[in-house]
């Protein structure tokens, strides 16, 4: 009872049976058709493995180009810096109208984070806490989803301020009933 050395099974007489050359390893005709020669790890006939085909890229080959939407210059299209000095998030071409929303948006999230870190140092400077705490607290809150993006530090930043804010209004609180 010959059995077929890729599927297992046994070979009968009725089907076609196909033998390894080099090895002499027996097989179905069609174990030996799928994988494309001999199962035998080592054997001259083995089958080379098929590699799968190369995903195809759709984007920008080398030789593309796109236009600054900050100054009309033609630049590469996998560039994220012009030379007028513009950034962008992406490698996608931009519109005038998507680059000064982007731009206005990290603008935003500028001058939001420079102004939580003045209302946070602020908060660290005894009764000026008292004012610049809550106000930090209430500043990050609203603008928390924006702030959200960038990371969690900034809103913690606002938060914390907050909550120091709170802890000086108990001390001046608590100092004052002690007197």
């Amino acid at each position: 009872m010959t059995r077929c050395s890729i599927c297992y099974t046994v070979l009968s007489n009725e089907e076609p049976v196909t033998s390894c050359p080099e090895c002499r390893q027996d097989y179905h005709t069609s174990c030996w058709t799928e994988i494309g020669g001999c199962g035998s790890y080592g054997c001259k006939q083995a089958a080379v493995a098929q590699k799968p085909p190369v995903p195809v890229l759709v984007g920008q080959g080398w030789g593309d180009s796109k236009t600054c939407p900050h100054c009309g210059q033609e630049i590469g299209a996998s560039l994220l810096l012009c030379a007028c000095g513009a950034r962008f998030p992406w490698a996608d071409p931009m519109t005038r109208d998507e680059y000064a929303a982007w731009v206005d948006k990290q603008a935003g999230i500028a001058r939001s984070r420079s102004l939580l870190i003045v209302l946070f140092i602020c908060s660290l400077l005894g009764f000026v806490a008292l004012v610049t705490g809550p106000i930090a607290g209430v500043y990050a809150w609203l603008r928390r989803r924006r702030l959200a993006e960038t990371g969690g530090t900034y809103l913690a930043m606002g938060y914390g301020s907050a909550a120091i804010g709170g802890v000086y209004a108990l001390l001046i609180v608590l100092t004052a009933l002690g007197h």
